[in-house]
């Protein structure tokens, strides 16, 4: 499975947030097993994130994931996974629930958990482009993205493991 942090900040500046959210999802996808992907962020990361993090062992965790070709940068959607916008609004169309992406899972398909940095929240365009909308709460309740990070990644990883 993919964390994917997109960024709707300013996509020419750098801000310290990027920094601190990319640092703090790196030791949630290596404890859980996941890819780290980052969307339309201004500049590389993984320099900026390892020169100045404490987060994660000063960054070794990020630094494992990229040695996994488990973290990656992209300015584009992800390729070859299924996108599932994590929403506390979803689209009634395409609300899907945590069982249901664990079925999808163990069939074998990828997915790209797409969280969105700011308070402008994800673009339109790829809100319509990804096929499915999670409400991690089930309960419309908005969460701050390192919350998000942290409870979509666990809450997933729990239902997949008590499916097994």
């Amino acid at each position: 499975m993919i964390l994917c942090l997109y960024n709707s900040y300013d996509k020419l500046r750098l801000h310290d947030i990027h920094i601190r959210s990319v640092a703090r999802a790196a030791p949630v996808c290596c404890a859980l097993g996941f890819h780290l992907a980052l969307l339309d962020f201004p500049e590389p990361m993984y320099d900026r994130v390892m020169a100045s993090t404490t987060i994660g062992k000063s960054g070794y965790l990020l630094q494992q994931l990229k040695e996994r070709s488990q973290f990656t940068e992209l300015t584009k959607t992800l390729p070859l996974a299924t996108l599932v916008i994590t929403t506390s609004q979803p689209q009634p169309q395409k609300r899907v629930t945590c069982q249901q992406l664990v079925h999808m899972s163990s069939r074998g398909e990828v997915l790209a958990f797409i969280i969105g940095l700011g308070r402008r929240g994800l673009p339109r365009p790829l809100k319509k482009k990804a096929l499915y909308h999670w409400d991690v709460t089930d309960r419309g309740i908005s969460l701050e993205t390192c919350t998000a990070i942290g409870y979509i990644a666990a809450r997933f990883h729990t239902a997949m493991e008590l499916a097994l």
